[in-house]
């Protein structure tokens, strides 16, 4: 869901950066319509502005967040936000992230 200004944070672990590469890969139809990839299909996301996602496979894994996502774009101020969430080493070593800006929580309601 877009949300002006959310960050929203995926870990895992792949077999390699072309693994990463084709669970992000979004196509269209010949219609134009929108197919999502396969890391879209497995979370439910029905659409992203792929433009403004980043994605790294590192070949070493680590359970040390901050250092995973050094490099990546507002670093400096998503680091110490994921860091106050997080508040401690990762539980297992990962070996691929994936960040979606202006992407928010779903929110999940229904109504009587």
């Amino acid at each position: 869901m877009e949300k002006k200004g959310f960050v929203s944070l995926w870990v895992g672990n792949v077999q390699s950066f072309e693994e990463l590469d084709r669970l992000l890969v979004v196509s269209y139809s010949d219609e134009g319509d929108f197919i999502p990839s396969i890391f879209a299909k497995s979370f439910e996301i029905h659409r992203y502005d792929d433009t403004v996602r980043e994605a790294e496979y590192y070949k070493e894994a680590s359970n040390d967040l901050n250092q995973l996502l050094e490099g990546f774009s507002y670093d400096d101020e998503i680091v110490p936000r994921f860091d106050t969430l997080v508040k401690e080493e990762l539980p297992n070593d990962i070996n691929a992230v994936v960040l979606l800006y202006n992407f928010g929580p779903m929110s999940r309601f229904s109504t009587n």
